[in-house]
């Protein structure tokens, strides 16, 4: 078995996930013991997640990465097994399937589908691949050292499984597993690996698919029977995805560099130098970010000034209304004006 590793020419881009799949992960939270909001503060989930006015579409790949490690850790093997198989059968891959249109073919289908991961998850690297004379469906992942990386490479194996199960009504069965992890014996757990022969410490995670299958038409009933124009992916330069991920932390106000850097995942060194390399300043951006979100909040007639003040992390009004003058010479309700 030797999938090829692909490198990611965007490798220095913040690695994004849509807020919509951290929700679905937060939501297995749920069924743990105790208040769920201590465990989504500690993964470094914002506050307001599930808030309909919070106008950010994207988060970093790290709060889920810590959501799933904290299921890991809370749940027996099995448990975590369970409840992953529930949530992605019932909830999370009837929604990727019903935004298929391709039915000509499996290969067709599972092309379609790693597109549309791309734009739900930025960094994930999932393909279609034949070498060895076999197909293989191969999922690439870095950080194998992390402390998240053996749960997630369980979840995507749990996915993988049942995605390929419903595309193919449940005829999928793998003859040759390799999984990037040390210890294969977790995944033999899984129904559908139960037969298969397992290869462990691979530099990808991979699942082999019979070629009749391959060829077959695919009849899932939920597959879209129209035409879909897929939604363009988002930035893919640094700059442009270090907004988007710590665009759901402004609430925080100038968010420090040490707390992004730790958001982020990353050294406050390594934080500054990749901005300098587009010729940009840490606090320079942030103001500018949270300047432009406070103008977009004054439009909204309906909000008043003391919430949109609390909202961007200042303590009252008053501070808010001195801070805005500073930059924009004039104050909120003089702004606000000039719209109604």
């Amino acid at each position: 078995m030797s999938p090829d590793s692909r490198s990611d020419p965007n490798h220095e881009a913040i690695p994004l996930i849509q807020r919509q799949d951290v929700v679905f992960f937060a939501s297995l939270l749920r069924g743990l013991d105790g208040s769920i909001y201590p465990m989504l503060q500690q993964a470094k989930v914002p506050v307001d997640l599930y808030s309909n006015e919070s106008g950010y579409d994207y988060l970093p790949e790290n709060t889920v990465k810590n959501l799933i490690q904290t299921l890991g850790e809370k749940l027996e093997p099995q448990e975590f097994i369970q409840l992953i198989q529930s949530a992605c059968k019932n909830i999370y891959i009837p929604q990727f399937i019903r935004r298929l249109t391709q039915k000509d073919s499996l290969k067709a289908a599972l092309d379609e589908f790693t597109e549309q991961l791309k734009i739900n998850m930025t960094h994930t690297q999932v393909y279609t691949q034949f070498t060895g004379g076999r197909w293989w469906l191969v999922r690439e992942k870095e950080g194998v050292d992390k402390a998240w990386f053996s749960h997630a490479e369980l979840f995507s194996a749990i996915f993988i499984c049942e995605l390929l199960s419903a595309l193919t009504n449940n005829k999928w069965r793998p003859e040759q597993v390799g999984v990037q992890s040390a210890n294969d014996a977790v995944f033999s757990r899984l129904p559908q690996l139960s037969r298969a022969q397992f290869f462990s410490n691979r530099p990808v995670t991979a699942f082999s698919i019979a070629e009749s299958l391959m060829k077959a038409p695919v009849t899932h009933p939920y597959i879209s029977t129209a035409d879909q124009v897929a939604a363009e992916p988002r930035q893919s330069c640094f700059l442009g995805t270090f907004k988007l991920a710590i665009q759901p932390y402004l609430s925080m106000g100038k968010l420090p560099i040490k707390t992004a850097a730790q958001i982020l995942n990353l050294n406050v060194r390594t934080l500054q130098r990749r901005l300098a390399k587009e010729q940009v300043q840490y606090g320079a951006v942030i103001e500018e970010m949270v300047l432009e979100q406070t103008l977009d909040l004054l439009k909204c007639p309906s909000l008043k000034i003391t919430s949109i003040a609390i909202r961007m992390g200042y303590s009252d009004a008053a501070h808010f209304t001195r801070a805005f003058k500073r930059q924009m010479n004039m104050t909120p309700s003089q702004f606000r004006q000039q719209f109604n």
